[in-house]
């Protein structure tokens, strides 16, 4: 049995091994960034989160709410840029991502939502537009929700009404899902990454001259069983009951091509919400941030007058 057990985990070793990270290609080399806006860490409840401010006088705040597994400039690296002369803005590393603090305890959409609106009472910012990308929507929609004076105006990105519903009809696939995913970021902690960073390149959504940041940035020291427990601890997520409780004048856009939260998904979201335009990119699949980012702009220009 210990024979078995060992060259089983010796096997394990060796295939994990074998898609290691791959070095730098400019090891060495300072590598350039698509983005320079520099972050500061705020204390919340003692924990630390990261967040990049951007401040222009008489405008309204937009606080940036990035997707599972990403952070403030893996999700807006080509957005932040086109908007700092513009107006203001607080980018945010939500709990377990990026480098804002990590927890092994429970975490969900709520209390995501509840550390955001910390964060913005510590800055003293009381109207804010929210502007959120797939987990990040979740957040905003919560957010809005919980306190509606807060924000002004409401902008989702590929939003899903429940977790489960963005990828199975009901809860339990998808947990035998999530289950699967933390397995596999135990044992092989690096498909993942490098799946994005693939998808980043041959989509063409980052120029050359930045795939060292791109690679290094998917490849942040975060514990990868931590974030993909994330999964699991935001399948409880539902806000099906209570989506028409939210009165401000909001934007959902939708990705025509999305497999990961598909049309018809973000469709349940906008027929719940009250005050709604709907935006329709229909050639764009579920990373419209990146592959999407001057229409994205020209759209948040538009909404929220810019």
């Amino acid at each position: 049995m210990i024979k078995n057990l060992t060259k089983l985990f010796a096997v394990t070793a060796l295939i994990k091994k074998l898609i290691e990270t791959k070095e730098s290609k400019s090891e060495g080399v300072t590598q350039l960034h698509p983005v320079k806006i520099p972050g500061r860490t705020i204390f919340i409840r003692e924990k630390e989160y990261l967040i990049r401010e951007n401040y222009i006088e008489g405008t309204t705040p937009i606080i940036f709410l990035h997707s599972w597994g990403s952070d403030s400039l893996g999700s807006w690296f080509k957005i932040l840029p086109s908007i700092k002369k513009k107006t203001s803005f607080v980018a945010i590393d939500l709990r377990n991502h990026g480098k804002s603090d990590s927890s092994w305890k429970r975490w969900d959409v709520d209390e995501n939502a509840d550390i955001v609106i910390s964060i913005l009472k510590e800055l003293n910012i009381n109207k804010c537009h929210l502007v959120g990308w797939s987990m990040g929507s979740a957040v905003a929609m919560a957010i809005a929700k919980k306190e509606s004076a807060l924000v002004d105006k409401l902008v989702l990105i590929t939003p899903f009404s429940w977790l489960g519903g963005a990828v199975y009809k009901d809860k339990t696939p998808f947990k035998i899902f999530i289950s699967f995913v933390r397995i596999r970021e135990r044992l092989f902690p690096n498909l993942n990454p490098q799946s994005k960073f693939s998808f980043l390149m041959k989509s063409q959504a980052i120029k050359e001259e930045f795939s060292d940041w791109a690679w290094n940035n998917l490849h942040k020291s975060k514990d990868d069983f931590i974030y993909a427990d994330g999964g699991r601890f935001v399948v409880p997520y539902d806000a099906r009951e209570w989506i028409n409780q939210i009165q401000n004048e909001s934007l959902v856009i939708i990705g025509g091509k999305d497999k990961l939260v598909p049309e018809e998904t973000s469709n349940e979201v906008v027929s719940r919400l009250n005050n709604v335009q709907v935006i329709n990119f229909s050639d764009a699949g579920h990373s419209i941030p990146w592959t999407h980012d001057k229409e994205l702009i020209e759209e948040l220009s538009y909404f929220l007058g810019i």
